[in-house]
């Protein structure tokens, strides 16, 4: 096994060590700067992604809560954008993130990373960890376990404590793992073939398709692109065809969305938990909560990228275009 393969299967038990550490930390910390008012939450790159679905949750709750690019805080007018923050980063050290965190001018700051000796997890009012296990250059284990994090900070905010589901979530990654790898290595095949990706998704599933073109861009060497499913269909669908693989991520219009981008030539694969979902190009996931799904979701795209970085000969390691002033130096 490769080790972007091994990272991948370890991440079931990352993430149990990672929710029994969260909620420990959530246990013992001072969240009432965040219990009222507007939240900002805000990453770059993946951990951008992965605030998605909690800003949803957020919202549907009832609260003001805005994802917000590190990079747009970074600026002098950024304390006046909400009362209490979140700042993501898997390192603690992400350039933008951290100089952010200097313009904030005292707000309640939330840092989730996974180091608890970072620049941002020590200047922020909580820290807040990943899981234990060393993350690959290409994100994989701390993706999750971000999202994981993040969902259980939502139940605290919103109901007073993590939900007792996230219990389950690593039975429920590892099941996904197990089921999805043969399908994804068998798709792998169509998709190496393909010139150009994109994926779509509904709802907390955009989330999902944002880190799948950043892992076929970083893991494929791929042109991809990763955005909310009805944002897609104005426009964006237009340049599709063949030599394009297509992932949907959803159980709404993404349905009957297979058809058509099948019919202009294109491979497709559908993740859903949707029960009429059924087919050698479908990825059926067991149903999960709108916190707890995009975990789900982006395991079988995971397995896919793995299976066609292989059979196009590509190693899934360090990044190739190194940019030195991309993490805080300590």
């Amino acid at each position: 096994m490769t080790e972007f393969r091994d990272a991948l299967f370890a991440q079931p038990e990352n993430l149990g060590a990672a929710a029994r550490a969260c909620a420990q930390r959530i246990a013992d910390a001072d969240l009432t700067g965040l219990r009222e008012g507007t939240i900002v939450l805000s990453g770059i790159g993946a951990s951008a992604h992965a605030l998605i679905p909690a800003v949803l949750a957020l919202r549907a709750a009832g609260r003001r809560a805005f994802a917000v690019s590190s990079s747009e805080l970074a600026g002098a007018a950024a304390a006046r954008l909400g009362d209490a923050y979140v700042l993501v980063s898997q390192s603690g050290a992400s350039t933008e993130t951290v100089q952010a965190l200097g313009e904030l001018d005292g707000a309640p700051v939330v840092a989730v990373s996974a180091r608890g000796e970072s620049p941002l997890a020590q200047a922020a009012t909580v820290w807040l960890p990943l899981g234990p296990h060393p993350d690959t250059p290409v994100a994989t284990l701390s993706y999750t376990a971000t999202l994981q994090t993040l969902g259980m900070l939502c139940d605290t905010l919103v109901a007073g404590r993590p939900d007792p589901s996230w219990e389950r979530m690593p039975e429920l990654a590892a099941e996904v793992l197990t089921r999805c790898d043969p399908i994804a290595e068998e798709l792998a095949g169509a998709f190496a073939q393909v010139h150009a990706l994109d994926a779509a998704g509904g709802g907390a599933g955009a989330a999902a398709a944002a880190e799948t073109a950043l892992l076929g861009r970083e893991g494929l060497r791929l042109p991809a692109t990763g955005m909310e499913t009805r944002t897609y269909l104005h426009g964006p669908l237009e340049a599709v065809g063949p030599g394009f693989g297509v992932v949907l991520f959803g159980s709404g219009r993404e349905l009957s969305l297979v058809a058509s981008v099948q019919s202009y030539g294109a491979e497709v694969a559908l993740i859903s938990d949707a029960p009429d979902a059924a087919g050698p190009h479908v990825f059926a996931l067991p149903h999960a909560g709108p916190l707890a799904a995009p975990i789900l979701q982006i395991l079988p795209a995971q397995l896919l990228v793995e299976h066609v970085a292989r059979l196009r000969g590509l190693s899934i390691g360090e990044l190739a275009r190194h940019q030195d002033d991309t993490k805080v130096v300590v």
